[in-house]
């Protein structure tokens, strides 16, 4: 499903709803200047196109036995996208990590200063918050879990323990956007909001709205739908041993500034041709 601008949805399969979502994007964009990007001055000549408030929901069970497919489907850039999901889900609330290296995308990796600095977040520190900004405590010196106004952090565990214990708990929600960030005053901040995931108890299917304030059309759009589908997967991975009977459901995203840099068209072209290249050889 894809829906924009008050329209009608539109029910389509996976491949077909990124393929809409980009012809919605080409028809409908206007281009606006840029004040700053990720709290950088240095794109003020810049212009991008955008749409607002668009809506995608689709069904990834048929690719829930098999990555490489889902991963073809949604032309996501395939290792990274791979060892950064893993990056995400390990448990370790690194910062900057090490899939930063390989993004495709890069135009910083020259730079020394780049390599050794920290990140304002990692989506890593921001599924594992506990022990986030302590990661180099010397041996044998301890330090209590990060804390909020009153309760102690909870991580991605604490949100699949959740779904373990009240299996149609409304709670399910895991935030990547943090009260710092509103506080960040035009520092880098995380694009996506958070992950709320629910189970309909009339078929135990588990579903995740994933809510993105920014995405980028160009670097993020494909790689966000896959390591959100990936998410989703996941989790239902992990709770079917419990709840056997559970199905997997839905994803729906919804993005609130979808962009794309003027000056990136034509690379975005390039890419989206290669990609329908691929599927065309290897989806049957």
């Amino acid at each position: 499903m894809v829906r924009y601008n008050e329209t009608k949805p539109k029910f389509l399969g996976l491949k077909d709803t990124i393929a809409e979502t980009v012809k919605l994007f080409e028809d409908n964009f206007k281009a606006e200047p840029i004040n700053d990007w990720q709290g950088n001055e240095d794109f003020n000549n810049f212009t991008m196109g955008v749409i607002r408030d668009i809506t995608l929901k689709f069904s990834p069970g048929f690719y829930a036995n098999d990555l490489n497919q889902l991963a073809l489907v949604c032309g996501a850039d395939i290792p990274w996208a791979d060892d950064h999901f893993q990056e995400r889900i390990s448990g370790t609330p690194t910062n900057p990590g090490d899939t930063y290296k390989n993004w495709p995308y890069h135009s910083n990796l020259d730079n020394s200063n780049y390599k050794d600095e920290k990140f304002s977040h990692t989506y890593q520190e921001r599924f594992w918050p506990k022990m986030a900004g302590n990661e180099n405590i010397p041996p044998g010196f301890t330090v209590d879990p990060n804390h909020g106004i009153r309760y102690q952090y909870g991580d991605l565990n604490d949100l699949i323990s959740q779904l373990e214990d009240k299996i149609l708990t409304r709670q399910a929600y895991l935030p990547i956007w943090f009260p710092e960030d509103t506080g960040a005053k035009g520092r880098r901040v995380p694009c996506t909001l958070g992950y709320y995931f629910y189970i309909k108890p009339e078929d135990l299917s588990i579903h995740l709205i994933y809510t993105i304030r920014s995405c980028d059309l160009y670097r993020h759009f494909r790689n966000d739908i896959y390591l959100t589908t990936r998410l989703l997967i996941h989790i239902y991975d992990i709770l079917k041993t419990s709840h056997p009977n559970l199905q997997l459901g839905t994803v729906k995203m919804d993005i609130y500034n979808l962009h794309r840099f003027s000056n990136d068209k034509y690379m975005f072209d390039k890419k989206e041709k290669k990609i329908k290249l691929w599927q065309n050889n290897l989806i049957e």
